[in-house]
């Protein structure tokens, strides 16, 4: 629980999440030589693909870690999760391919024909990669992490480097051989750092009813989660033209920042929170959730002020041609709901003491409030109001998920200021050694 004891699983959990921000750069290059209607189609694929694997973390990954730390149902659970993650992503991505027509009509957007025919080929190569890296998230493995990401990420920013001394332009058949390029590599490294952490087998007291019983709800919250996480890609794209996506996406990519940063805070409290929970060490899991509020909060604030006062239009400018000036309006109003993020650390201990029905209640009612406003929005094409359906989902949340950490965790919004002292601490430990 102390900074100095886990600093060097927070130091490959930063350099981890750098990679993101090196690839947000390379992101702006290649969109950089993308057409904003190109850029709209592979929007779509990804957003498919991304929310294919959300289910599939919550249904059937999660629990991996909820119940493998029990010897009697390790092997048990680790074949279930295996064989209900594989069949699930051939059913779903198939099941798109096989619905093509009708996705065409239904969107009017002919291209919508590559996505889905691209679709099952990308989810089943990404399998490996999925399974695994959940392993490595159970057993606190960072670099091992830092190392699976570096070979995704690193493997896809040469090749685009490469193409961009090679072709003038892009369009979404070279982004889906950068992405198809990172997703095997990644995968093959994946195989090799967990082959020996993973134990099949049916040995074990863990039924269906209880492995579902767990995973269900989780999934239900997952399910709406990806309504403002991926599925506003799609609705989007039923409303405006698949250029507006495509900037509204440029924007979305650098807002992920953010969204990896508390993915980083998931991973790095989850597994802590089960642990403390099982031992019944409540002084801890409390200690556990303010510090790594506050410490997140600070991180937030610090990149807010700096991205509102204008480095976001500076950055964006630089990057990206005029014709995603828009992207740095649609990014700035994003920024408002980032404020409110670190405040979903407090579902990671819900979700440890096994009350995921909690926060799916949550997730459905601010998921709701976003249908409703981009429902709203599309209606009435109020584009420049397009990225309101992420600060209103992530303020509902951070509100809903506070007043339930003050009555059951004695959490107050004035332990916000927890991360300042054990800096200041650490830094004077530092210097007495």
């Amino acid at each position: 629980m102390k900074l100095s004891e886990n600093i060097d699983k927070v130091i490959w959990t930063i350099l981890d999440k750098g990679l993101f921000v090196v690839y947000g750069l390379v992101s702006l290059l290649q969109i950089r030589r993308l057409e904003p209607n190109d850029l709209g189609i592979y929007a779509i694929l990804i957003s498919i693909h991304t929310w294919i694997f959300a289910i599939s973390d919550s249904l059937f990954l999660q629990n991996i870690i909820q119940f493998g730390f029990s010897e009697d149902s390790e092997r048990r659970t680790n074949t279930f999760s295996f064989f209900f993650l594989t069949i699930f992503v051939v059913i779903a991505s198939f099941a798109i391919l096989f619905a093509k027509d009708f996705l065409i009509m239904f969107f009017d957007e002919p291209k919508i024909l590559y996505v889905a025919n691209i679709l099952p080929t990308l989810t089943m190569l990404t399998i490996p990669r999925a399974y695994g890296v959940k392993f490595i998230y159970k057993h606190s493995r960072m670099l091992h992490l830092f190392i699976v990401n570096l070979s995704f990420f690193g493997t896809m920013s040469v090749y685009t480097i490469y193409l961009i001394f090679t072709l003038k332009q892009f369009h979404f058949d070279t982004m889906v051989e950068i992405y198809l390029l990172g997703t095997i590599t990644s995968s093959i490294v994946t195989i090799l750092f967990t082959s020996k952490l993973i134990k099949l087998g049916f040995s074990g007291s863990l039924t269906l009813k209880e492995y579902f019983g767990f995973s269900l709800p989780v999934m239900g919250f997952s399910l709406f989660q990806s309504i403002p996480k991926q599925l506003d890609i799609l609705f989007l794209q039923y409303f405006f033209q698949s250029k507006i996506v495509g900037i509204y996406y440029s924007a979305k990519t650098l807002f992920r920042l953010f969204e990896e940063g508390m993915n980083a805070g998931f991973s790095l409290v989850y597994p802590t929170a089960v642990r403390l929970i099982a031992k019944q060490k409540r002084d801890e899991l409390q200690s556990l959730l303010s510090k790594s509020i506050s410490f997140t909060f600070l991180m937030v604030c610090f990149l807010f002020i700096i991205l509102e006062i204008g480095g976001s239009a500076l950055f964006i400018s630089f990057f990206l041609p005029e014709r995603y000036s828009q992207a740095i309006n649609f990014f700035n109003l994003m920024l408002w709901g980032a404020l409110f993020m670190p405040f979903q650390l407090i579902a990671t201990l819900i979700m440890a003491q096994g009350k995921p029905k909690i926060i799916t209640n949550y997730i459905i009612i601010s998921s709701l409030l976003v249908v409703g406003l981009l429902l709203f929005v599309g209606n009435f094409d109020l584009v420049d109001l397009i990225p309101l359906g992420i600060v209103v989902y992530y303020i509902s949340l951070a509100f809903l998920l506070y007043f339930y950490g003050r009555k059951h965790y004695g959490y107050s919004v004035a332990q916000l200021n927890r991360g300042i002292n054990d800096i200041v601490n650490f830094l004077r430990t530092r210097k007495i050694q």
